[in-house]
């Protein structure tokens, strides 16, 4: 049966509230909390205070954030389950925020080591006041980090095989923060075509120096 929509959250106990993990730069000598607790309105309320002061720990470079991340699904003998959103092509979330910009976090399964630190991200912004605002990300818009850096070599994110969502605030701002969460969820929006938001880039062998290829060959005949 073709399925349009489905929620993968919907947040009104704390039972919801217990399939999250919180963070901050606290957890590494940082100033910044973070919290995620339930409203007065049965919805999660993620709010806390950021603070970029770096530590003088000698290491650290950057501070100032706080996150909410889905917890790891599990199967039978304790194996790790993905979410297959491959059905859709759109994510939606209803907030209700404080002005502030914050940023979504996809985390799929990476087959090899070196594709363990990946994460597609896209931002969105907060409005602030007492309305509601529904936000609608189309999955082809989400671009690849690894580390924290955003990648050269871009490719669409594997919606077959998610193991985590997030939401990161790290706008560089100190200060408080509110942002309140009634659901999370997909659709498939059929007027939305786009497969992919941004170039691709060949990347071939290198050549050797000072070597280039004809402008025409004997195989464009």
């Amino acid at each position: 049966m073709f399925e349009d929509s489905r929620v993968l959250w919907k947040f009104r106990g704390p039972e919801d509230l217990d399939q999250w993990l919180v963070s901050s730069d606290k957890e590494m000598g940082g100033k910044s909390e973070a919290h995620l607790t339930l409203s007065e309105n049965n919805t999660a309320f993620f709010h806390g205070v950021t603070n970029i002061e770096v530590p003088k720990d000698g290491a650290t470079r950057y501070s100032g954030y706080a996150a909410m991340r889905s917890k790891q699904k599990q199967a039978a003998f304790n194996r790790r389950s993905q979410m297959d959103l491959s059905p859709f092509n759109v994510l939606n979330l209803r907030v209700r925020g404080d002005g502030r910009s914050y940023m979504i976090t996809l985390s799929p399964e990476g087959y090899f080591s070196s594709q363990w630190n990946d994460l597609w991200c896209y931002f969105f912004f907060t409005r602030g006041g007492p309305h509601w605002q529904d936000i609608h990300i189309p999955f082809s818009k989400f671009f690849m980090t690894s580390k924290g850096r955003v990648q050269d070599a871009q490719c669409p994110v594997p919606k077959d095989r998610i193991n985590t969502i997030g939401i990161t605030l790290g706008d560089k701002i100190n200060g408080p923060f509110e942002l309140e969460i009634d659901f999370m969820g997909v659709t498939m929006d059929m007027t939305h075509k786009e497969e992919f938001a941004y170039e691709q880039y060949y990347q071939g062998p290198r050549r050797k120096r000072f070597t280039r290829k004809p402008l025409l060959s004997t195989k464009d005949w």
